[in-house]
């Protein structure tokens, strides 16, 4: 069987992909509509009768860890039609993959039923834990809910000066789109404008999840917290790893999405990958 390869520049062949993730996963065309298939995303897939039956995507990220940037390929749109399985192709293009990016490290987000697959190309399974600081916040600050679709939010992703020098993703603004295009995000996004700030966070009770933190200049913890529009909050669980200097968080343990590397040359330790940055 041949590998196809492709990438933005040709429609008829995303449709063809949209076709088959459409039916195992979700509607990608939003996507491609706002061009944020850029040249760091990358499709291989198994063509046949004119319909792409076997497909994996590939993006190629900046991963800055303990203060140095790595290369690293982010693996995702796993996916065969229902009729195709059990012929091996998936080991086809992962193999594929693989030789042509053999000393690149890799990671995925997997689910429970395909534990047993990954392994095979020599993935292990990680664990990541939950950074989470105890911190009250009881602001009377008038919320500034942005909509999804505001060219704000689009500024305060590429334009974001924080990253956490302990673990993250450098290159990742059009993976965070699509995050805060698709699901329940878009009813969750604040801007902070006396900080040049922008926040995807939930409430749940006392407690606050901060998914995102988006900010145009350097500020502090303190800063942030100071302007946040909830109350009655009294513990934060970060959706990545807290970048500034004056917050005091612990590492615990959770159930999340299992989560898995290839190639890695150095351990982790306690880690939270960003959430908004995952294929």
């Amino acid at each position: 069987m041949q590998i196809s390869f492709n990438n933005r520049n040709d429609k008829e062949y995303q449709f063809m992909l949209n076709n088959l993730l459409k039916d195992i996963f979700l509607d990608f065309q939003f996507w491609y509509d706002l061009n944020l298939w850029d040249e760091n995303y990358e499709s291989y897939s198994i063509v046949e009768n004119g319909e792409i039956v076997s497909n994996i995507c590939v993006f190629k990220t900046q991963i800055l860890f303990n203060k140095k940037q790595y290369p690293a390929l982010s693996v995702g749109a796993v996916a065969t039609k229902k009729e195709y399985r059990g012929r091996g192709l998936s080991r086809l293009l992962m193999e594929h993959i693989i030789k042509k990016y053999d000393n690149v490290p890799m990671y995925l987000s997997a689910n429970d039923s395909v534990l047993d697959f990954y392994p095979k190309f020599g993935f292990k399974r990680v664990y990541e834990k939950l950074p989470v600081c105890e911190c009250v916040i009881n602001n009377d600050v008038m919320a500034n809910k942005l909509s999804y679709d505001d060219p704000k939010v689009w500024d305060y992703v590429y334009k974001r000066v924080n990253f956490s020098q302990k673990l993250d993703c450098l290159n990742s603004s059009s993976i965070n789109i699509f995050h805060i295009y698709w699901g329940y995000l878009k009813d969750y996004i604040y801007e902070l404008p006396e900080i040049d700030t922008m926040v995807i966070a939930e409430q749940k009770g006392e407690t606050l999840k901060l998914i995102g933190v988006f900010s145009m200049k350097d500020i502090s913890f303190s800063d942030l917290i100071k302007y946040l529009p909830f109350a009655n909050v009294k513990k934060i669980e970060f959706g990545f790893m807290p970048y500034w200097s004056d917050v005091n968080y612990i590492m615990k343990e959770y159930e999340t999405d299992p989560l898995f590397v290839r190639g890695l040359r150095c351990d982790l330790g306690d880690f939270k990958f960003p959430e908004l940055s995952i294929t």
